[in-house]
């Protein structure tokens, strides 16, 4: 039986409020292909004849017929894009179909968690409509997406990490000049962060065919760049904040290279995402191995990220600026290693750390 426990407005994030006073990110790939996902349905051609074929069969109710159509219509565009019979939408992102259905999956828990609540319950039915979509138009390529049934709370977890790999991740440059950006929005993607470490942890005791971990596995192994590091850790200080405010906010760049490090803030803990592992005065260190095993992993998040984003270039730059044998290296075995440098530990020498420690990488 799927639960739920609905969350308060506070603890949820809609885009199109983000983006009404932060529109720096108008021109990124994830606004494009959000826009896309979210104009209104207009059926025609195939699209037309198989999804109101579909609603037939699938016994659409009235209260939700206008958004499963609407999800239809985005899973037929994107079949029709792995299979060349549209070239134009999103004519300039490569033909990735797992690409797709990671930015689909975050459409549409979206909607879920901010209007079609209910719809929770049915997510598999996503499922069906793809298969019968893939059935009907009889494609040579079928879209590698997979919609699992997950309960609300589990839904709301991934919601919250492809939140924060595909709109903060993946646009740090863009974050870490923006100083006005609510500490709401923020801290709802640093839940993200989180909810990454924690689940991951979870997943590593769980059984092969949990749904939830299934979809994380999924999402670890096509989106991951390794020599990542999680370091989890706890003060004395009680972090608190004001959601309206646009300081010391919850989520926050500490240093976008030499290293890369950023840090989410929830009361006494302290989650550290960097490209070196972060140590500190008392701490306790726990190597990722030892704890999970090799099973899940804590993998660290978007290959894509190295591949097609300011931050992948500014590795590639300190690699080759480091005379690293960069020409030679295979993308997709994301065999590579940072080169590393030292951080200034004087901010936190007289705290007290409880402190874990995973190294995001493939072993």
């Amino acid at each position: 039986m799927h639960t739920k426990d609905l969350s308060s407005d506070s603890d949820k994030f809609n885009y199109e409020d983000f983006k009404k006073t932060n529109n720096f990110l108008e021109n990124s790939k994830f606004e494009k292909i959000y826009n896309e996902f979210n104009k209104e349905p207009t059926l025609i051609g195939h699209a037309k004849t198989y999804c109101e074929q579909i609603k037939e069969e699938l016994s659409f109710t009235a209260l939700y017929e206008e958004f499963r159509t609407a999800v239809c219509n985005n899973i037929y565009k994107i079949i029709g894009i792995l299979n060349d019979w549209d070239n134009v939408t999103f004519d300039e992102f490569p033909k990735d179909g797992q690409m797709y259905c990671i930015y689909l999956k975050n459409w549409i828990y979206e909607k879920i968690e901010n209007k079609y609540l209910l719809e929770s319950r049915n997510i598999k039915i996503f499922q069906d409509i793809k298969d019968r979509l893939e059935k009907k138009s009889r494609c040579q390529k079928s879209f590698p997406c997979t919609f699992y049934a997950l309960d609300w709370n589990d839904m709301i977890k991934l919601r919250k990490i492809y939140t924060f790999a595909l709109i903060y991740y993946s646009n740090l440059h863009k974050f870490h000049k923006e100083k006005s950006i609510e500490c709401k929005y923020l801290n709802y993607m640093g839940k993200g962060l989180k909810e990454y470490y924690d689940s991951t942890r979870n997943c590593s005791r769980k059984g092969k065919e949990d749904p939830f971990c299934n979809e994380l596995k999924e999402f670890q192994n096509n989106y991951m760049l390794d020599d990542l590091h999680l370091t989890l850790s706890t003060e004395d200080i009680d972090y608190q904040f004001n959601g309206e405010e646009k300081a010391r906010c919850p989520l926050e760049i500490i240093s976008l290279e030499n290293p890369f490090k950023l840090l989410y803030k929830e009361r006494k803990n302290r989650w550290y995402l960097g490209d070196e592992p972060t140590y500190f005065h008392k701490s306790t260190i726990i190597s990722a191995s030892s704890v999970i095993g090799t099973t899940v992993g804590v993998s660290a998040f978007l290959l894509y990220l190295y591949k097609h984003t300011y931050l992948g270039s500014l590795f590639r730059t300190r690699m080759q600026n480091h005379n690293s044998l960069f020409d030679n290296m295979d993308t997709e075995s994301h065999n590579f290693t940072l080169p590393t440098s030292e951080y200034d530990h004087k901010h936190f020498e007289n705290n007290d750390y409880n402190m874990q420690y995973y190294s995001l990488n493939n072993s």
